[in-house]
């Protein structure tokens, strides 16, 4: 499983640890005037793991590990001991050398049974997804060579992150869908629609690949940036597109609507977009363990609306000089003529207006 990529380390849980146990005769060792010390001082010395250098291995520098020879209880009792006299003895006249187990210190229990358990972690920056398919592969060949030995799958977290995916996905097609219902709603128009509809992709796509870029992945972070600012996406061609629509009913042609209308409002829509750059971007740079989160969710979600300005800015007045027509007349809905008669009350009665607006503002602040 280590060799699995990605993964980071295996931790056993239960089980036992295999331990080659030494018994001293204390007879025989008084006999031949040796100290346990001096026995264990020598199998250390002989037996120790440690760090044994670097060597160069073609271009690269390896780092190398002297690892202890013995493996077997037999190879340990063959082992020599020096005597204080010169002669030299084996391990098994003095001791009793036999494998063993430590002393268990845990335990794993499944439906009641003791089972040996493996806590699988990734290692940083590796995909949670990814891991677990590596994981289930190597399981999967595992089995075939040992199909004496059971394995089943305890816990996985890697369910609950796919979950949230998938959750955040649907949210985001969501979102884009009732976005367009929504344009279709105000703008009643087809083309304007399909206009207003080809801005989502054109900004959400190129987001994409500068997160590439910045070296961020999708994640439930990022996800939840592209989820808040899905309709946002759409705002900056939905005003292009109006204003070209009430260009096209004065007469012009498309192009020259198209033209017209984009160059009268450009400002106000690239001051839009920047103000919510604004309102984003800040929490890419905030400070502690908020910020390592954030850093992500401020740069794709101003990324994508700067992304959106130039959609609106450059395709969406091109698409309209080509695609668009005149809308033919209709009656006015009733809730819009509702809607004009308030706006016209509150510019006719402008003091009261601000008056009222102000009481809501300042009242907010109570809440």
């Amino acid at each position: 499983l280590l060799g699995v990529k990605g993964v980071g380390a295996v931790n056993r849980v239960g089980g036992v640890t295999r331990q080659v146990r030494v018994e001293l005769d204390p007879v025989k060792l008084l006999a031949l005037n040796l100290t346990a010390a001096e026995i264990s001082g020598q199998l250390r010395q002989i037996q120790q793991e440690a760090p044994g250098g670097r060597t160069d291995l073609g271009s690269l520098e390896q780092s190398v590990r002297t690892v202890a020879t013995v493996k077997t209880a037999a190879e340990l009792g063959q082992m020599e001991i020096s005597l204080r006299d010169g002669r030299s003895i084996r391990l098994d006249q003095v001791a009793e050398v036999r494998d063993a187990i430590a002393e268990r210190r845990s335990a794993a229990l499944h439906d009641g049974r003791p089972v040996v358990g493996f806590e699988i972690v990734r290692s940083l920056g590796a995909s949670d997804v990814a891991v677990a398919r590596g994981v289930a592969a190597a399981l999967e060949d595992f089995k075939k060579t040992h199909a004496e030995i059971q394995t089943n799958l305890v816990f996985n977290t890697v369910d609950t992150v796919y979950q949230a995916y998938q959750g955040s996905m649907e949210m985001i097609f969501e979102g884009a869908f009732l976005a367009v219902v929504v344009v279709v709603f105000f703008l009643r128009n087809t083309r304007a629609t399909i206009v207003a509809a080809t801005a989502l992709p054109l900004a959400i796509i190129p987001t994409f690949a500068l997160m590439v870029a910045f070296g961020f992945t999708i994640n439930l972070v990022t996800l939840l940036a592209l989820s808040l600012v899905v309709g946002v996406l759409v705002d900056d061609a939905i005003v292009e597109i109006e204003n070209i629509m009430r260009h096209l009913e004065m007469g012009k042609t498309p192009y020259q609507a198209a033209m017209e209308a984009a160059d009268e409002i450009g400002m106000a829509v690239i001051a839009t977009t920047f103000t919510l750059v604004a309102v984003f971007l800040p929490t890419a740079f905030m400070d502690g363990v908020a910020g390592r989160f954030f850093v992500q969710f401020g740069w794709t979600a101003a990324v994508a609306v700067l992304f959106s300005l130039l959609v609106a800015r450059l395709l969406t007045p091109m698409m309209c000089a080509y695609f668009l027509r005149p809308r033919v007349k209709h009656a006015t809905p009733g809730w819009i003529e509702i809607y004009l008669k308030w706006a016209q009350w509150c510019l006719h009665h402008r003091k009261t207006t601000l008056l009222a607006t102000a009481v809501f503002f300042f009242g907010s602040f109570f809440l």
